[in-house]
């Protein structure tokens, strides 16, 4: 098991390495400092040390990281985080309710009477290929996610009822804010529409 953390530690400290170019100044150099440390003191067999400090180079990371998507998808069904089922294909009937899911990454938190929240908006586009827009709103519904300690494990189900379209092909825009800490994502899903 010890082997298993030291692998994944080395691993996050590349990768949360390769990243910082997207934090700025001092908070990129503290995750690789962060993860450099972790490494060091997995090697000198401090597991428990070793996870705080990879905990606390997460956290350093996710501060520091745009709100971006692990996982943005079409899906038929959703029970959890990472727990879908991804749909064939990206075709609908017209009037048919299309499922996303999403799995964001770079959202902030909220303190609650002894929990924390996160918090977010959404709002979207039906566009025509060529970017024409049939349907749009910016206020489509809010999704609150609450627990006992900060998670980087949240996912959104989005269920969208698509409004009575032509046959053809569309691409649903989902704009996703982050009440926390101000930020935003979009991300755009190709869909057909078929008779």
């Amino acid at each position: 098991m010890l082997r298993t953390l030291r692998r994944l530690v080395v691993a996050a400290a590349v990768a949360v390495a390769a990243s910082t170019s997207i934090a700025s100044g001092a908070e990129g150099s503290d995750i690789s400092q962060l993860a450099a440390e972790a490494d060091n003191l997995l090697q000198e067999d401090k597991p428990a040390e070793a996870l705080a400090a990879f905990d606390q180079a997460t956290d350093a990371f996710w501060r520091s990281s745009p709100l971006q998507f692990r996982t943005a998808m079409f899906v038929d069904a959703v029970s959890g985080f990472g727990q879908y089922r991804p749909r064939s294909e990206a075709t609908f009937h017209s009037g048919e309710t299309a499922t996303v899911y999403l799995a964001p990454v770079g959202y902030g938190f909220r303190a609650d009477a002894g929990s924390v929240r996160v918090e977010m908006t959404t709002g979207l586009e039906i566009r025509t290929p060529g970017g024409l827009i049939l349907a749009k709103t910016d206020d489509f519904g809010d999704i609150v996610w609450q627990g006992r300690t900060e998670s980087h494990e949240v996912h959104l189900k989005i269920a969208v009822p698509l409004p009575d379209l032509k046959p053809g092909d569309y691409v649903l825009r989902l704009t996703v804010g982050d009440r926390a800490s101000a930020k935003s994502a979009t991300v755009a899903l190709p869909f057909s529409i078929v008779e």
